[in-house]
């Protein structure tokens, strides 16, 4: 018989099935609702979400699935937040399911060195090793997606408590190592925190300032490429006053992303990259 749900007994059996299945060794990182119920916020879920480093441990642990009468869900028994997830996902007959990450969630958000650092060693039997990520890190996963049970569990991992300094630097240094900018879609998401659950994060004005200064980097650069190199140019450029122009020039300097040739009246702004 099919279920909706399935709490921590049913987890810690499956996992307990899969590591007596397995035959060679697995090292999974758990991000999802699973990682809820094991630090008590929820009593149960309908799947686990996991991440593997190794395509060949997904190999393993997708065919010992299968031994264990999984079965893989097509496109069509996917919804579109889940295929746009780009994850492995199979389905016992109770209706439990596995979705699997290679590297990468939703093929962007990479589990860092910091994040396996703050996991916790959390299952360990034969050759199954399991890391349970930090509710922090759950956190900014959930806060990558579109699915709205993941807005749910968000509010629970907030009201929680959490360390919110780890979760913007962590977003931050995704963006840099992606090149995408990442605090869009989490200022998004906690937007729709707030406006559904009440729920404020001490962030949210910090990502805003930060989302809206890459924003102008963004727009800047594209204008200094376009062969906009003076502050009116720019100006005129953007259609933005010059006070404005000037004042986000200088910070962008400050950053090492352009440079000034004072050579010239006016000052001409040059991207480094392209010198």
């Amino acid at each position: 018989m099919r279920k909706t749900s399935f709490d921590k007994e049913y987890l810690f059996e499956e996992l307990d099935r899969l590591a007596t299945e397995i035959s060679e060794r697995v090292n999974l990182t758990m991000i999802g609702g699973g990682g809820l119920i094991f630090y008590g916020l929820k009593d149960a879920t309908k799947d686990l979400d996991v991440v593997l480093e190794n395509s060949e441990e997904i190999s393993v642990l997708v065919d010992s699935l299968k031994n264990l009468g999984y079965r893989p869900l097509s496109l069509v028994e996917i919804s579109r937040p889940y295929r746009k997830m780009e994850s492995h996902n199979l389905e016992n007959r109770d209706g439990f399911r596995w979705d699997i990450f290679d590297r990468l969630v939703c093929n962007r958000l990479a589990l860092s060195n910091e994040m396996k650092s703050r996991g916790t060693d959390f299952y360990n039997r034969g050759p199954l090793k399991v890391m349970l990520a930090s509710k922090e890190d759950i956190f900014l996963f959930k806060g990558i997606t579109e699915r709205e049970t993941d807005l749910d569990d968000m509010r629970l991992l907030a009201e929680s408590g959490l360390d919110w300094e780890i979760i913007e630097q962590e977003c931050h240094n995704q963006s840099v190592s992606s090149g995408i900018l990442w605090e869009n879609a989490l200022y998004q998401r906690l937007i729709d925190l707030r406006d559904k659950h009440g729920i404020e994060a001490p962030i949210e004005k910090s990502i805003r300032t930060t989302l809206e200064e890459k924003l102008n980097e963004i727009t800047l650069t594209d204008a200094i490429k376009q062969g906009n190199r003076t502050i009116r140019t720019i100006s005129q450029a953007i259609e933005e006053p010059e006070y404005f122009v000037r004042k986000s020039l200088k910070k962008m300097v400050d950053k090492g992303l352009i440079e000034i040739d004072r050579s010239h009246r006016p000052y001409r702004f040059h991207l480094i990259c392209t010198r």
